[in-house]
C-alpha cells in the first residue's frame, strides 16, 4: 500500500484488484446541487425551540461552493442572534447507495449532525435525529426560504428558526 494514498481512497487499482467499488461519477443528482451555489444572506427569526431567544432577530451569510471534483458542496455559514454567533461548516452530497442526498454539519458549538434528505418541485428536506430544515427556492432561485425545525423525541416538531434568504452571488 503507498503510505501517500488517504486511508480508503478509492483508486482504478483499488477496483481492478477487486475491492468490488466502482469509481463514483458525477451525475444529474450532482447537477441538482448547483441551485444552492453563491453566496447568500438571510434574515429571520429564532422559534419557540430557541428557547429564551425565541422571537430573536437573527441574519445570516452563507456561501456554497464545489469542492474539487464536484461530487460534494461546503457551505461555509455564519448566523447571528443576540449578540451571540453561531458558525457552521456543511458538506452536501449525494449517497448513491441509499439514493438520498446527505449533509454533515460541524459548528463552533461543538455539535456534528448527519442529516438526510432529497429534493421534490425545488424543494430540499434534511432530516436528522434532533433537527430537520426544509428550503424552499423562488422568484428563478434567487430566493431561499429556510425553516429549521428541533424535536426531542423525533415525533413531536417545533420551530428552531425561520429565515429568507437573498442570492448576493
Amino acid at each position: 500500500m503507498d503510505p501517500s494514498r488517504e486511508v480508503g481512497e478509492a483508486t482504478r487499482e483499488g477496483v481492478e484488484q477487486g475491492s468490488g467499488e466502482a469509481a463514483p461519477r458525477l451525475g444529474p443528482e450532482h447537477q441538482r446541487l448547483e441551485v444552492f451555489i453563491g453566496g447568500w444572506t438571510a434574515e429571520g427569526v429564532l422559534g419557540e425551540a430557541a428557547g429564551p431567544q425565541a422571537r430573536v432577530k437573527a441574519t445570516a451569510v452563507d456561501r456554497y461552493e464545489w469542492l474539487p471534483g464536484g461530487f460534494f458542496l461546503s457551505c461555509r455559514g455564519v448566523m447571528r442572534f443576540a449578540g451571540e454567533s453561531l458558525e457552521s461548516t456543511r458538506i452536501i452530497g449525494f449517497d448513491p447507495e441509499r439514493q438520498r442526498y446527505r449533509m454533515h454539519l460541524f459548528d463552533n458549538h461543538g455539535y456534528a449532525r448527519v442529516y438526510e434528505g432529497g429534493e421534490r418541485d425545488g424543494v430540499w428536506t434534511f432530516a436528522g435525529a434532533h433537527e430537520r430544515v426544509t428550503m424552499s427556492f423562488e422568484d428563478g432561485n434567487q430566493r431561499l426560504d429556510i425553516r429549521w425545525e428541533q424535536s426531542d423525541d423525533g415525533a413531536t416538531w417545533r420551530p428552531l428558526c425561520d429565515l429568507k434568504a437573498t442570492r448576493v452571488h
